[in-house]
């Protein structure tokens, strides 16, 4: 394994699109833990997310979406984003914890 990113002093989850060009990760950036995307052959470093506590990041089968979860005025919430952060949707939940959320499988 090669090291991709020194971004932010502590990054964990990487999460590989489906067509191998984008990592997405938490990144620590001070005491906020930010989703973040990096362009695996430009380097590029994208903050996508305002919230601080974000984690689990999983990309959809096809490559448009992130989901994730976070924090919000003390939940635990379930969200969705584009991979340049410009759309992001709270998704409904039954308020349980939430951990590690994937998509479903594609084609069934």
């Amino acid at each position: 394994m090669d090291r991709v990113t020194f971004a932010g002093a502590y990054n964990i989850s990487p999460s590989i699109s489906p067509d191998g060009t984008t990592l997405a990760f938490i990144s620590r950036q001070g005491s906020a833990f930010k989703l973040m995307t990096l362009g695996i052959s430009t380097g590029a470093l994208t903050v996508l997310t305002d919230t601080d506590d974000d984690a689990s990041p999983s990309f959809a089968p096809n490559g448009r979406l992130l989901i994730y979860t976070t924090k919000q005025a003390g939940a635990d919430v379930l969200m969705t984003t584009t991979l340049d952060g410009k759309i992001k949707t709270r998704l409904l939940s039954t308020g349980t914890d939430l951990r590690s959320p994937a998509w479903g499988p594609y084609g069934r």
